[in-house]
């Protein structure tokens, strides 16, 4: 925190609309260090491009928009991305626009929340995803 008792400002946006889908704007939210959100669902496009120096995912649920649990294979695969993101780097398996890479840094935030509620799913996919992640980067 500055002195002064001001924090500074990271913003995230979640597009839902394969028209956001352009090289140009992952460009613009690049220069701009604003993330965009890496959304899971089935409705909207998936983007894992690095624009900022956080990463922010919203699983909403890959089979049924809000509704569906994540299998131990899907964390599995979700524990690998965060880790490579927390890592400073991009998986293997990123669905990009933008075909190169983000800026590789020696770390980086990543904040994932689960969205997958009506069935109350959220709180268990979470919880599994945190001890998968801990157990990997050893936090």
């Amino acid at each position: 925190m500055k002195p002064d008792g001001i924090r500074p400002l990271r913003h995230a946006i979640e597009i839902r609309h394969t028209t956001f889908a352009t090289p140009e704007f992952i460009e613009m939210l690049r220069s701009y260090n604003v993330a965009v959100v890496c959304a899971d669902t089935v409705e909207w496009p998936r983007m894992m491009d690095v624009t900022s120096d956080f990463m922010y995912c919203r699983l909403h649920g890959s089979e049924i928009l809000y509704a569906s649990g994540y299998t131990s294979e899907a964390l599995d695969q979700w524990t690998v991305r965060v880790c490579a993101w927390a890592r400073g780097g991009e998986p293997d398996d990123a669905e990009r626009v933008v075909k190169s890479c983000g800026a590789k840094l020696p770390a980086r935030d990543v904040f994932v929340y689960f969205d997958n509620d009506v069935k109350v799913r959220a709180p268990f996919d979470a919880r599994s995803l945190a001890e998968r992640v801990d157990k990997v980067l050893g936090c």
